[in-house]
């Protein structure tokens, strides 16, 4: 059953994305092509994925599609980010969610505790990373492309973003010096 959700949203987004493509460049609007060429490659992650040592299973792949659907091809293809107000907050929600899943996941396997405490401490704060990662990415794409996807010219977020970044950078050395430090 997983397979074939999954099957049927692959070839739904693939389908509408080529639609929504050919009607935006018969009314000569080009200013969406890197989105709908995007959608492709990202449609691709659970096959490069399998191809590793780690297999995702049905039921993540699934999942993958499912906030695939909602976050990349409704918000961005089909532009709800733009048009419906309360879509990105909708979307980092799910997002919250998938990414606790992904770190229980994930902690099951680097993990034989099982301290309810510690798990749910590791699952948040693998959430809060992630939520971190995407907002830079945002703010990278912002200040480095001249995209506006944060709408730092209304919200003035700048301050916020290079705050987190330096915040991060400090916590990504004092890592790599207790990691190379002689025990």
């Amino acid at each position: 059953m997983y397979k074939l959700i999954s099957k049927i949203l692959v070839i739904l987004m693939n389908i509408l994305t080529v639609i929504i493509a050919i009607l935006a460049f018969c009314n000569n609007n080009y200013s969406r092509v890197l989105t709908y060429i995007a959608i492709f490659p990202i449609l691709l992650v659970p096959f490069i994925i399998n191809k590793t040592k780690y297999k995702l299973t049905d039921l993540e792949t699934m999942m993958y599609y499912i906030f695939i659907f909602l976050a990349d091809f409704l918000g961005c293809v089909v532009n709800l980010y733009n048009t419906t107000s309360w879509y990105d907050i909708f979307v980092h929600f799910i997002s919250g969610i998938a990414t606790f899943i992904l770190a229980l996941i994930i902690y099951k396997h680097i993990s034989k505790d099982n301290n309810k405490i510690l798990k749910l401490i590791f699952c948040m704060g693998i959430v809060a990373l992630i939520a971190i990662l995407w907002e830079l990415f945002e703010y990278f794409m912002d200040t480095c492309i001249g995209m506006d996807l944060q709408h730092t010219l209304d919200t003035g977020v700048t301050d916020t973003m290079q705050d987190m970044l330096v915040a991060l950078l400090g916590g990504l050395i004092s890592s790599i010096y207790i990691g190379l430090k002689k025990q």
